[in-house]
């Protein structure tokens, strides 16, 4: 990996304003030609796929999918950025979106997507397996998308996943309970409130379109802790938010990891301490922890070799590039 260490805008070199304006100031970005691909999930759901295809597409290259955090979805202005950028070095990008995200996507969901469901990977890593035999694919997935990519690695067989060919986890929350916890302090409770109220609009979404009666205790407000408790918990089929923090957490399962698998992660997110991955991550993953950058912010001091300040992106489209040298 060739990209530089992670040197902070110096107007945003606290975490807390490296976070914000990594989810919050962002030019938008249009994508030359979108195609939406659905995949069937096997128990009656479907989710969608936005491909966005090089314009001259080599198909020596990797198609690259690219997965989204919680209360998110493939449409948020970080994916479709680097996807263009992707789609400028000659690769086919895939917008991931968990069941029940992204636009148009109707009633096709009746569960919920959680941190346990990594079949649902699977299953579109399967599709692009069907859709380009032999080509390989390389998975980038943010903040719970990155848990979930990890869980999925140390709990499945490679034959299940044959295309898969390298795996780039950002930001992940590998154990729950503390990320939750870090969550819920008096620091973060503006971080808290963004992350409950999109995670409550789309459930109370989902609730109206399915015609579910509503659970009583879902309402604006909740904390993260609190959403999960009464509405992720019950209905993922865990008895408490604990049993789910604890049976969904990647911590347990990363050194049976055998893909080749990189973590990116800074010292200073607020939301993700960096104690986690202490004497967690074993040798073969490479872990990057950068010094800043806050959650999924990395807005740098200078401008890469990309065109912007978008430290992140160079990282990725870097380490795209040295994983199918």
């Amino acid at each position: 990996m060739k990209t530089p260490k992670f040197v902070p805008h110096p107007l945003l070199k606290h975490p807390q304003a490296q976070t914000a304006f990594g989810a919050l100031f962002a030019r938008p970005v249009k994508l030359e030609s979108t195609l939406r691909l659905w995949v069937d999930l096997g128990d009656g759901d479907s989710l969608l796929l936005n491909e966005e295809p090089a314009k001259h597409d080599d198909t020596d290259k990797p198609v690259v999918i690219i997965l989204h955090g919680l209360g998110g979805s493939g449409d948020g202005a970080t994916i479709i950025r680097q996807s263009a950028k992707l789609n400028q070095h000659g690769y086919t990008a895939i917008r991931f979106h968990h069941r029940g995200c992204g636009r148009g996507v109707g009633g096709r969901a009746k569960q919920i997507y959680h941190s346990g469901r990594t079949g649902d990977i699977v299953r579109a890593l399967n599709y692009l397996e069907k859709r380009w035999p032999g080509r390989p694919v390389l998975a980038i997935a943010y903040s719970l998308s990155g848990n979930m990519l990890l869980r999925l690695l140390g709990n499945t067989a490679p034959s299940q996943i044959p295309n898969l060919a390298g795996a780039l986890a950002i930001c992940p929350p590998i154990d729950l309970e503390a990320c939750s916890n870090a969550i819920a302090t008096a620091r973060n409770r503006h971080i808290d409130r963004f992350f409950s109220y999109f995670v409550t609009k789309q459930a109370i979404a989902r609730d109206r379109q399915l015609a579910k009666y509503r659970n009583p205790n879902l309402r604006h407000g909740l904390s993260l802790r609190e959403f999960d408790a009464v509405y992720t918990a019950p209905n993922a089929g865990f008895k408490s938010r604990e049993e789910y923090y604890r049976e969904c957490s990647a911590a347990p399962v990363l050194a049976k990891i055998s893909l080749p698998t990189t973590i990116l992660a800074a010292k200073d997110d607020p939301i993700i301490p960096s104690s986690i991955f202490d004497d967690r991550v074993p040798q073969h993953i490479n872990l990057r922890l950068e010094q800043h950058g806050g959650h999924v912010g990395f807005y740098a001091a200078s401008v890469t070799p990309y065109g912007d300040r978008r430290w992140v992106d160079a990282f990725v489209l870097d380490w795209v590039k040295a994983s199918h040298r």
